[in-house]
Order: structure tokens, then C-alpha cells, then sequence
């Protein structure tokens, strides 16, 4: 029968100096069986013991213990003592509250493996008491209430999806499922639920103070938000004689720009007189606008996207009439263009086909396509502009988006734990040869990973910076005239 190696994990501050029974576990592999003792004190009795620690050892104490160990150390198998012995001494407190480890046994092989599994079994077991099962009560009931509003906010995607401050008050409530949740598996603070809890600690706490600020100037922001209002309509006016003239020495269809031009000056009075009408509205409710600030400066910023899209909304439909226009206009020179070389699309097939054209066909073909390639340049000129508008809005907004995404991750705590050096954000196991008398003995201690990585490691799960718009999917927009 071919040797197998033998493991023996011990914990590094086993207590030696007491009598009683090891807690862990004895596992056999193909090539090699393990002791894996969990726990760093002798016990009196448990159902778990696979080894004992005390100065001789009695037929009674071998019937639940699988080897022995001295006062001084020296291990003993009570089985056939033939194979070669691996003593592989690992760092107790540092595996057991290591979160980082726990989450990628896989890595380590399937020795640290199992051994981690038994000692998360262990602390679970520890942590469970009657106390925690009145928190689990309130907790699963919480989770309940959540999901709840989860669904009703489901149901309203359609609106939701058009705010801002809705859509981030899902995201929140997904975020606090997921804490809940964690809370409920691991029954403990994981460093990833601490950077997420103090992360939201700071979040408030700005926003709290943001709120008293606003206020305190209540007046100035009314005024400052009724001047920048008219600012933006009063330049945007010039914006449009402007372009209703001749820009940079352009030559552009008269009559179709000053259509385009007086239209767009029309939605642009349209949305002032709604302006005017909605301020009063706005200054009466102005506690009731900024209360949402006690939930965390990021529903402030969230409120604050909102409001430039309703300050910009003007903007937004002139980007839509234009884009729609110029994208209606490129469709229709394509289509024209196939026919002066007998092809047209078959929706059917999805493909282009050869077709044969009568006289008359090509004729208003050709009419048409010149309408629409010398109208192009006008329609281009007001989509181009105020494309650019919409991509400075879209910017604005999304670099909110980033900063709620900022304090939604903040590593505060992480940085602590990483900067005192706490061995529950250890990421690396080090192993390093000790000695080789009669037995390999080896130790097993954690190290920390660099700053950078445990923060990446250590980001909550829920929080991610969704970009919803691409610059790939943005530049093809922008050339084809689809809304971006």
C-alpha cells in the first residue's frame, strides 16, 4: 500500500499547558489524509474531538481521539504512525477573521479549503443565540417591507425610470436588501458591510448639513435658480437668431431655417411662461423639495440631476424635433440613393434587392433627393448644436451619477482596518519551512493585500457605477440621429 502524506493544521497559539479534547475535524484524500484542529483550547468534551492534549494517554481518551499531543508539543498518531508527518501551523485568530479568505477558499487549494469551511462552521455556531433569533425575526420582517417596495417600483418603471431621485431610491432599496440580507448570512459586520454602513453614515451626515445649509439661504438659491433660468433662455435665444441668419458664412435654405428657427423660439416661450408658473410652486415648497437630504447627500445629488433636466427640458425637446428631423432626412437620402443604382430594401428578407424602376419613379425620386440633401445642411447645423447640448447635459448628469457612486463606495472603513493592519481584509496566505527534525513543520500566516486591490476587493456588491450611455453608442447616435 502506497504511503500517504499525513497534514496536521494546528492553530499557532494552541494552548498547551491545559488537558482535554481538540475540536476539529479528520478528512482523507487520495493522496493524503488532514487533521484539522479549529479550535485553540483544550475542551473538556465535544462531540468534534479528534485529538487530545495532556500529559499520557488513557484507552478511554482514545476512543474519540485520533492523535496525541504532549505538554511540549510532540504529536503522537494513535493509527499506523508510518507515513510522513506535515505540521502545518496556521495563524488562528488571523484565518478565522479573515473575510477576504473566506470568500476565495477555491484559491488556496482544498486543504485551506476545508479548513476554512470548519471554521466558518465554528463561528457561526458561536454566533447563534436566542438573541439573535428575535433580530432575525425583525430583519426577515424588514426584508419583507423591502421587497414590497422593490415590486410597487417595478410596477412604476415607466415613471421611475424618468427621475432620477426614483430611480436612486430603487437602487437604494436593492442596496439595503442586499445589506439586510448579508447581515442575515454572515451574522456579523463583514468589512464590506462596515465600508457600506459608514460609507451611508458619511452619506448623511453631508447631506444633513447640506440640507441646513440650503435652509439657511433659501432666498439666494430662489433667486440664483430664477436668474440662471433666464440666463440660459436669453442666450439660447441669441443662440437661435443667430443661427437663423447665416453662422460662419453658411449657406442655408432661407425659408426652412427661418421655420426651423421660429418654431424652436415658440417651445422656447412655451417652456419660460411653464417656468414662471411652476416658481411660486417651487419657493412655497422649498422645505419639502430639500427634506430628501436627510437621507444622504446622494439623493441630494440625485434631486439635483432632476432639476437640471426639468431647467433643460426645452433643450432636450429641440434636440429631439432636430434629431428626429435629421435622422428622417438621412433615411430618406439613403432610400433615394438606391434608387439611382435599381436596388431597394426588402423589409421581408432584411436585405437589399435589385428592382426596376419606371421613368416616373425615377423622376420624383430625384426630386426628392435633392429636396432632402439641400434642406440637410440646415437641418444639420440646429442638430449638430444642439447635440452638443445634450451631450453637456448628459455629462453633468453623469458626473453626479459618478459621485453618488463615489459616496455610495467610499473606503473609509476599509482604509482603517487596511492601515491598523487588521487581519480581516488578509488576502494572501505566506507559507513559510520552519524546521525538518523528525516532521516537515510549516506556518501559515495571512498578509494584507495592497491598498488598491483590497478596495477593489472590498467595494460592496450592490454598489456599481452603471454608465448608461457608452461613447461608442453615444458617437453612433450622433452620426445616424438616434436619441441619445
Amino acid at each position: 500500500m502506497m504511503s500517504r502524506n499525513v497534514l496536521i493544521f494546528l492553530p499557532n497559539d494552541l494552548d498547551l499547558t491545559g488537558t482535554g479534547y481538540l475540536r476539529g475535524v479528520y478528512k482523507q484524500f487520495e493522496e493524503s489524509e488532514a487533521y484539522y484542529i479549529t479550535y485553540n483550547k483544550a475542551l473538556k468534551s465535544h462531540h468534534q474531538a479528534i485529538g487530545y492534549i495532556g500529559k499520557k494517554i488513557t484507552d478511554s481518551k482514545s476512543k474519540k481521539a485520533l492523535f496525541f499531543i504532549d505538554n511540549t508539543g510532540s504529536i503522537g498518531l494513535l493509527k499506523d504512525d508510518t507515513n510522513s508527518r506535515t505540521v502545518i501551523k496556521y495563524e488562528y485568530q488571523a484565518f478565522q477573521n479573515s473575510d477576504l479568505i473566506f470568500r476565495n477558499v477555491q484559491v488556496y487549494g482544498k486543504h485551506f479549503n476545508a479548513l476554512m469551511e470548519e471554521l466558518r462552521k465554528n463561528k457561526n455556531e458561536t454566533n447563534c443565540n436566542g438573541k439573535y433569533t428575535f433580530i432575525k425575526m425583525g430583519l426577515l420582517y424588514l426584508i419583507w417591507i423591502v421587497d414590497c417596495i422593490i415590486e410597487l417600483i417595478a410596477k412604476m418603471d415607466m415613471v421611475v425610470s424618468c427621475s432620477h431621485t426614483f430611480t436612486y431610491f430603487g437602487e437604494s432599496m436593492q442596496n439595503l436588501k442586499w445589506f439586510v440580507e448579508s447581515i442575515l448570512y454572515e451574522k456579523k459586520l463583514t468589512p464590506k458591510l462596515g465600508n457600506a454602513l459608514l460609507a451611508k453614515i458619511v452619506d448623511v451626515i453631508c447631506g444633513i448639513l447640506l440640507m441646513n445649509c440650503f435652509l439657511h439661504h433659501q432666498h439666494e438659491i430662489l433667486y440664483a435658480f430664477q436668474d440662471a433660468v433666464e440666463i440660459i433662455i436669453s442666450n439660447l435665444k441669441g443662440l437661435l437668431i443667430y443661427l437663423m441668419g447665416s453662422p460662419i458664412g453658411l449657406k442655408l435654405n432661407h425659408a426652412f431655417n427661418r421655420s426651423l428657427g421660429q418654431f424652436f423660439f415658440y417651445h422656447i416661450s412655451l417652456w419660460r411662461l411653464f417656468l414662471h408658473g411652476i416658481q411660486p410652486l417651487f419657493a412655497n415648497n422649498f422645505k419639502l423639495i430639500v427634506l430628501p437630504g436627510i437621507l444622504g447627500f446622494s439623493f441630494q445629488l440625485a434631486m439635483i440631476a432632476d432639476i437640471i433636466s426639468i431647467a433643460t427640458f426645452h433643450v432636450y425637446c429641440i434636440y429631439v424635433y432636430a434629431a428626429r428631423l435629421f435622422n428622417l432626412q438621412l433615411r430618406g437620402i439613403v432610400s433615394l440613393w438606391r434608387l439611382f443604382i435599381g436596388r431597394k430594401y426588402n423589409p421581408l428578407r432584411n436585405r437589399v434587392d435589385s428592382c426596376k424602376y419606371s421613368s416616373n419613379q425615377l423622376s420624383i425620386g430625384t426630386m426628392g433627393f435633392t429636396v432632402l440633401l439641400f434642406l440637410l445642411p440646415t437641418t444639420t447645423m440646429y442638430y449638430a448644436v444642439f447635440s452638443m447640448f445634450r451631450l453637456l447635459i448628459l455629462s453633468v448628469t453623469g458626473l453626479l451619477q459618478g459621485m453618488r457612486y463615489l459616496l455610495n463606495a467610499l473606503p473609509i472603513y476599509v482604509m482603517c482596518l487596511w492601515i491598523v493592519r487588521s487581519s480581516s481584509i488578509a488576502g494572501t496566505v505566506y507559507i513559510t519551512w520552519k524546521s525538518n527534525e523528525d516532521k516537515v513543520v510549516l506556518e501559515a500566516r495571512l498578509n494584507l493585500l495592497p491598498l488598491m486591490c483590497t478596495i477593489r476587493k472590498f467595494t460592496p456588491d450592490r454598489v456599481s457605477y452603471t454608465r448608461h450611455n457608452q461613447l461608442s453608442n453615444l458617437f453612433q447616435c450622433a452620426l445616424t440621429g438616434r436619441l441619445m
